[in-house]
Formats: structure tokens, sequence, C-alpha cells
């Protein structure tokens, strides 16, 4: 039987330049290519040389946004805060101009392995569930069907313009989870355990976990994003700094 091929969407500037390396490197390097149809990034602010950089992987697109955001140099600034709840608006343009699954992934990410075992097709939606977590989800990592998802997303965004407290990508997103839930009980949702998916604690516990992505998640404030520091202390404070000598000089 002929795999399902799948698309990946992300969202980068030149703020998060460094992970978009990290991100794109391992991609190509711990991921089966053959599966995978188009990896978008969208450019919400790029130099010459990045766009260059981004374009030369194979099958790999830059596409425009939705609406132009400023870079921003400051987490849960107007812009930072822009950017992340525009990713829904920008995913749902793409799935209507496309056929296959697409998964969209936060950039500040490292492949560890392939996931493609863990991916349903036949779900409407695979989200990211920790339910440890007073947030029981995580917008970090969503795979969407094309065909039978685009109205979750519509709602995802109809609920983001609801939501006061920021940040509100992953709250929306849960509140649109528990609607569905409720409503559309023959609407397939897919529950992936964060740990195993997409995780943002220490390099320790990847094995342990089967950990497949490594997720560089903010854990606290107070450094510049794109400077060497708030890149180090998303990383190398982790542990991840021999995995990420592979990619990149650290």
């Amino acid at each position: 039987m002929k795999s399902q091929k799948y698309s990946i969407f992300t969202i980068s500037d030149s703020t998060y330049f460094r992970f978009t390396e990290v991100f794109l490197k391992s991609l190509h390097s711990k991921l089966d290519t053959d599966k995978i149809e188009k990896v978008f990034v969208c450019d919400s602010g790029h130099t010459d040389d990045e766009k260059e950089f981004i374009t030369s992987f194979d099958k790999v697109q830059l596409i425009q946004p939705v609406k132009k955001i400023d870079v921003s140099k400051s987490l849960w600034d107007k812009n930072w805060l822009g950017i992340v709840n525009s990713k829904t608006e920008n995913l749902l343009k793409l799935i209507n101009k496309r056929v296959e699954p697409i998964i969209m992934i936060d950039i500040d990410s490292m492949f560890i392995k392939d996931f493609y075992d863990l991916l349903d097709f036949k779900s409407d939606i695979q989200v990211c569930h920790r339910p440890f977590h007073s947030i029981e989800y995580i917008a970090s990592f969503f795979s969407v069907n094309s065909k039978s998802g685009k109205g979750f997303i519509k709602s995802w965004i109809k609920n983001i313009e609801k939501i006061n407290k920021t940040p509100k990508e992953t709250r929306a997103m849960c509140k649109t989870i528990e609607e569905f839930e409720l409503s559309n009980p023959d609407f397939k949702i897919n529950k992936l355990l964060v740990e195993q998916i997409h995780y943002y604690d220490n390099e320790k516990y990847i094995e342990i976990n089967d950990t497949r992505i490594a997720h560089f998640k903010t854990w606290k404030q107070g450094f510049v994003l794109g400077t060497k520091e708030d890149f180090e202390n998303r990383t190398i404070t982790r542990g991840y700094k021999k995995r990420l000598s592979e990619y990149i000089n650290v």
C-alpha cells in the first residue's frame, strides 16, 4: 500500500533563524522525506540570505503570511502575540489550497526521530496532549486532515478572538476541542502524549519517553528574542548541546 504523504507548516522570522536552521537540518536528517509532500515556511520577516538558505532544502517552500506583522524582539509583546495568533489564519489559508494532511509545528523544534508511525490520517485532527497540566493541550504540534478538519480551524480562529488571557492560541484550541467533543461526536480527535510527540523538558528524558521532537519552548522571560543568550537558555541549559552540534556550532 502506498504511504499517505503529508506536509509540514511552520512560521519563522529573523529572530528565530538559528532555530530555523536546526529545524530544517534536523528535519532532513531524521525524517523520511519521501513521505513529505512539502515543508511550508511562512515568512514573517527574513533577510535575502536567510531566504536563500531556507529554500536550499529539498521540498521547502517559503510562503507569504496572511498579514504582515513586524518582527518581535520581546516575548509577549504586541508583535510576538500577533504572529502567534496569526498562525491558525495562515494554516487555514494553506489548507484551502492543499489536499494532503498538514502538520503545524513550532519553529523552535529539533527532530529527534521520525514520528510517521504516530500519525493517524483517519483522524480529523491530532493534538498534543498533556493531561498533567492545567491547560490540557498545547498548540505547538497540530495535525489536521485538510478535507475534514477545516471547520475546526475556523472555529479555533473565532475562539482566539474571544479569548482575553494570553497566550491565546493554545487556550483557544483547548476551548475548541471541548466544544467539538460535546457537539461533534463523529469528529475524531487523536491525542498524542506531549512527552512522546513534542516535549519541552530536559534532554535526559528523550530516550525514556521515546520523544520524536524536542520543543525549545521558552521557560523564562527576560531574554531578548534572537540573541545567543535566548537560544542557549532554551537549548544548552536543557542538555541538548551534543545533539545540536550535529547541525550548528555550539
